[in-house]
């Protein structure tokens, strides 16, 4: 019985202390929206959101992101070819440099019957599906293309089988 009591105390106390918060933040949003001004509603709108994201950002520092930040756009051809399938934010040119032609410096299969391609530019790409039947060897011209979510698929010069790849180093 008193266990009983006890988990009924905590447990209400825990639904109105996010009550509370709640209203807090409904009359925030409320005195926003009661304004008549367009312009002074939505610069009520984007303290009360920038007044978030501040204390989000606060909570976040802890935590380092390993995302590399975005590139200023004065990038050179060999720069977009190096930082080509690597997982990091994406500055304009590099979105727009969205395919890569190179050749195959060493070719081998793991244990997982996987494709595991080395580039003459050093990058090396895993294959994590598609055609199974895809065939691959020392000296062929390849072809890389981004997809859709940071995928990238990867294909002979002259045939149609494509697999998809992530690239490790």
């Amino acid at each position: 019985m008193k266990k009983l009591t006890l988990l009924l105390l905590a447990s209400s106390v825990v639904f109105v202390s996010n009550i509370t918060k709640a209203n807090n933040v409904n009359i925030e949003i409320i005195q926003c929206a009661e304004i008549k001004d367009n312009k002074k509603r939505l610069q009520c709108f984007d303290n009360y959101v920038a007044k978030s994201l501040t204390a989000k950002e606060q909570n976040n520092t802890k935590h380092s992101n390993p995302i590399k930040t975005p590139v200023a756009d004065t990038q050179t051809e060999s720069e977009l070819v190096s930082s080509f399938g690597q997982a990091h934010r994406y500055s304009e040119k590099e979105r727009e440099f969205d395919e890569l032609t190179a050749t195959i410096k060493t070719v081998s299969k793991t244990l997982r019957k996987e494709w595991k391609i080395e580039l003459e530019n050093g990058q090396i790409w895993l294959q994590k599906g598609g055609d199974k039947r895809a065939k691959f060897s020392e000296g062929d011209s390849i072809i890389i293309v981004r997809g859709i979510m940071n995928s990238f698929q990867l294909k002979k010069v002259g045939t149609k089988r494509r697999i998809r790849v992530n690239r490790i180093q």
